[in-house]
């Protein structure tokens, strides 16, 4: 069993206030069993002025994360604020570390790391918590795939880093206080942990009609769809014009795999070559539509899914990754997903916080679990 128990603060500079703000609220004197894990995330001037690197220094366990554009706990809510989760527990184990930094390929940083955790653990893992760089060279779902092989595919719920600047600067990962622009932080737990997964992205009705072809791709990078660039394609349906796709940046893309999985994707962009930038990789040969997403779509799909997370939590505690491009179909109303779920959860111990990606691990038709990297979608682990 594991507890959870949340701390959440809006004070960026003043070091000691805050660290004494979110010690105050955890009460780990009392509140602390055997093993014990943190998680924090953070808009990202909470580590330039040392409140990560010293609230972790406070922790006598490992604590690990990644910046967020927006985060909220029950203690409160912002799009400047630091959440720390802290699970728990006198049977589950936990390990955790973090990678070297990623250049080109996840190989041999992942293998090294999953390998030191795994023996730290003394035993097969349950389940990953991991948290993903943001790297416009190397897809988040190459971290996902290459732990799925290490593991033999157990499940991995988690987030890909992210900022609210335009050109994504100040994303990082951490651990034990020391931030990462580029390296996995990965945590690992022993058994006894039995968690339940739930996620929502997008109704049917929100799904355009039309389907074309993925036809070229380089990593992330959406180079041509029905085999014509991809910026022009958008172009054609009326969704871009003179090369400009401001207009889709909270349109999620719908790639319909093979084996009749589906992911979501995010646009972050497009380059000097016609190409798109979306939050992860997509195969060739895959069908495309995209989807429509506006502020009723969001909360609707908030409400419905955690009142479903509820009905089986029995006082568990719920994580909760929610996709930056659903804040951004908020509109001005930035943080009415963050009050809709306050509003839901009442007493439940949790953290709601804005993903880059979202890592979680979908169950297929025939019972396999396939670990995907999601975008325009919401999570929740109930723990």
């Amino acid at each position: 069993m594991i507890k959870i128990f949340t701390a959440f603060t809006e004070e960026i500079d003043d070091v000691d206030l805050a660290v004494s703000e979110l010690l105050g609220q955890l009460d780990l004197g009392h509140t602390c069993l055997t093993n014990s894990l943190g998680i924090i995330h953070c808009y990202s001037d909470f580590i330039d002025s040392g409140v990560v690197k010293a609230l972790s220094e406070k922790c006598s366990f490992d604590t690990l994360g990644c910046t967020t554009m927006s985060a909220s706990a029950p203690a409160g809510m912002s799009q400047m604020g630091l959440t720390i989760t802290v699970l728990t527990s006198d049977d589950v184990k936990f390990a955790s570390g973090v990678s070297e930094a990623i250049t080109d390929s996840v190989d041999a940083p992942l293998t090294e790391l999953y390998n030191r955790i795994s023996a730290g653990l003394n035993e097969k893992p349950v389940m990953l918590m991991p948290f993903v760089p943001f790297l416009f060279n190397v897809g988040g779902d190459e971290f996902i795939e290459k732990l799925d092989t290490l593991s033999g595919g157990i499940p991995a719920f988690g987030s890909m880093a992210i900022s609210d600047k335009p050109d994504f600067s100040g994303t990082a990962t951490f651990y034990n206080g020391e931030s990462y622009p580029a390296s996995l932080a990965l945590a690992a737990f022993g058994n006894g942990v039995d968690p339940e997964f739930l996620s929502i992205s997008l109704n049917e009705e929100n799904i355009l009609k039309q389907k074309a072809v993925v036809t070229g791709v380089n990593r992330n990078i959406l180079q041509t769809i029905n085999n014509m660039p991809a910026v022009k394609y958008l172009e054609t349906i009326g969704l871009a014009k003179d090369g400009d796709v401001g207009g889709i940046a909270s349109m999620p893309f719908i790639i319909y795999l093979e084996d009749g999985s589906i992911l979501i994707r995010a646009c972050f962009g497009a380059t000097g070559e016609g190409a798109l930038i979306l939050g992860g990789a997509v195969p060739v040969n895959a069908l495309l539509s995209l989807g429509t997403m506006g502020l009723e779509d969001v909360l609707n799909s908030t409400e419905s899914k955690i009142t479903e997370a509820l009905q089986t939590a029995n006082g568990r505690g719920l994580l909760m990754y929610s996709c930056g491009g659903r804040k951004l179909a908020l509109g001005v109303q930035t943080l009415a997903e963050h009050e809709k779920a306050k509003e839901c959860l009442g007493d439940t111990p949790y953290h709601f916080v804005y993903s880059g990606g979202e890592i979680f691990p979908s169950r297929l038709g025939n019972g396999r679990v396939v670990n995907h990297l999601q975008n325009d979608s919401l999570i929740i682990c109930i723990l």
